[in-house]
């Protein structure tokens, strides 16, 4: 296959990118982040909004952004004009997962020849919360009926650099090995500040070693051609090749919130693909907006998967030293912080997690 040159966009087939956005009750956060992608210079993508059963109004907000009527109010870094109108798409859940192959082909080829590229916006209406990693197959089982060569997960609450998605499949699709990339992810708030680029896994004690807090010289000694080898990358913003979707099956429906990018990648990776950061791009992330809302119970999922996690990846020396020092460091930092909530949080999901059934791997539905 050819390179593809970031700096020349004509007279190249670029990959059809379906980027899918999941919504909770976030609708100026998606808002946010549909108005950064609105000044991307990728040529071939389209876009999915998944909502998990939104209590608010959020559905009325986007359609009425997605009309032009909605103005945006940002305290990003970007210069954004107002968007065109888009031409939007409403499916339920059911009517997504049902919709054939060869309808769906006819019914984007007949919209193609209406519309500018890119000027169209599919919204899948689910009739209640399925998480985060079941949220998210739903748009990849459509995206994957569209016709995707990549898909891209990205959370609402983030706003991107015009060049990322460029970057992001350039590097991808230069190399047959790479099975998922990530941006470089700085904080919304500390633009500057480096708050994921990839992570590796220590399961001896559960824990993800990240590089948040440090330089892009620090990184860039490890990359080569600024690509970061790791463990796992956040799904925050997660590029994958439709041919590792086939091959691995999707997101892990038993977490639903937290540690599924964690266990794809491992999958992803044991299956011989190779997980990097591209430090040539970035995005920035907004921190814990949606599950702030529900704090206590986002602690008990995240204790509860790092179990799960050890108990389908660990080995048994590992799993036997993360079951006596996982609640080791754990409990003592949060006594500390006098957040004893939190700790029965850790307690409920620790026990939980050594029972949860672990399912098979996930397979692609068809």
């Amino acid at each position: 296959m050819p390179q593809l040159n970031v700096d020349r966009m004509d007279g190249v087939e670029w990959p059809k990118v379906f980027i899918i956005i999941l919504n909770w009750n976030g609708w100026e956060d998606t808002i946010e982040c549909l108005e950064s992608l609105h000044t991307i210079s990728y040529p071939n993508y389209n876009l999915i909004i998944v909502d998990n059963d939104s209590q608010d109004d959020s559905l009325t907000r986007i359609r009425a952004y997605a009309r032009g009527e909605a103005p945006v109010e940002s305290a990003s870094r970007l210069d954004n004009g107002r968007i065109d109108p888009l031409h939007v798409t409403t499916y339920t859940r059911r009517e997504a997962e049902d919709i054939q192959v060869a309808t769906l082909s006819k019914k984007l080829a007949e919209e193609s020849r209406n519309k500018a590229s890119n000027a169209s916006l599919v919204i899948i209406q689910n009739e209640q919360n399925f998480g985060y990693p079941e949220g998210n197959n739903i748009g990849m089982r459509y995206a994957l009926k569209a016709s995707a060569d990549y898909v891209l997960l990205l959370n609402n609450d983030t706003v991107v650099d015009k060049q990322f998605l460029t970057e992001l499949v350039r590097a991808a699709d230069n190399d047959a090995g790479i099975g998922v990339i990530g941006p470089k992810i700085c904080s919304y708030d500390a633009p500057n500040a480096i708050q994921s680029a990839g992570a590796h896994i220590d399961f001896w004690k559960g824990r993800a070693i990240g590089n948040a807090g440090k330089s892009d010289d620090e990184l860039e000694h490890f990359a080569v051609d600024k690509l970061l080898p790791a463990d796992f990358v956040s799904g925050s913003c997660f590029l994958i090749k439709r041919k590792v979707i086939e091959e691995v099956g999707t997101l892990d429906p038993t977490y639903f919130c937290y540690g599924e990018d964690l266990d794809w990648c491992v999958r992803i990776s044991r299956a011989g693909y190779m997980i990097v950061c591209d430090l040539n791009t970035k995005i920035w992330h907004k921190s814990n907006v949606s599950t702030s809302k529900v704090r206590q119970c986002a602690e008990y999922y995240f204790h509860r998967n790092w179990v799960i996690n050890a108990r389908k990846h660990a080995r048994v020396p590992q799993f036997i030293s993360f079951l006596l020092l996982y609640p080791a460091y754990s409990i003592p930092g949060l006594l500390k912080a006098r957040q004893f909530g939190h700790i029965r949080s850790l307690v409920r999901g620790f026990i939980d997690g050594l029972f949860t059934p672990i399912t098979s791997q996930p397979a692609l539905r068809r």
